[in-house]
């Protein structure tokens, strides 16, 4: 494999056995911006719960339930919730257009707004912003990487449940 047009999302930081990988600053920024719009509520961004009911009110941490190492459970206060389950087909791929454009504006999740998605760990934050943005063509969507692994377990961030 040619490594000189491999993309490296990390940086080397340290030497020797002080030698850590961190995100490369320029990745660092959007993610930090994403969560300071979420924590002060700016009007111009909706953001947008796509973890399960459970989660989402607070039952479970994880999707899978597991107690381990886990931070507060709830939501973002304000986000609105679309389980990304409610856009997938029962053989898992994607709904059409018009079924994820329904769902959505069901949700009162439309294309005036910046879109933040969120889950856990970003996986099924990942799979919401795909279909926003290449199935139903929204201008500006975006994914806080941070999650709620990140949001959850942060003790100054506010929870709703």
């Amino acid at each position: 494999m040619d490594r000189s047009r491999q993309r490296v999302d990390h940086e080397r930081v340290g030497t020797g056995r002080n030698l850590v990988r961190s995100l490369r600053p320029e990745l660092r920024r959007p993610r930090l911006a994403a969560g300071r719009r979420i924590r002060h509520r700016d009007p111009r961004y909706l953001v947008l719960d796509v973890r399960s009911r459970a989660e989402y009110i607070g039952e479970r941490f994880w999707p899978s339930g597991a107690t381990e190492d886990t931070g507060r459970s709830g939501h973002v206060p304000g986000a609105v919730h679309v389980p990304i389950d409610s856009l997938r087909r029962e053989d898992g791929t994607l709904k059409d257009p018009d079924a994820l454009r329904a769902v959505f504006e069901a949700a009162g999740v439309d294309d005036t707004k910046t879109v933040i998605t969120y889950c856990t760990i970003g996986n099924r934050a990942s799979q919401a912003w795909f279909a926003l943005k290449y199935v139903l063509g929204y201008p500006d969507v975006r994914v806080y990487y941070g999650s709620w692994v990140e949001w959850g377990k942060a003790p100054d961030s506010p929870i709703e449940s």
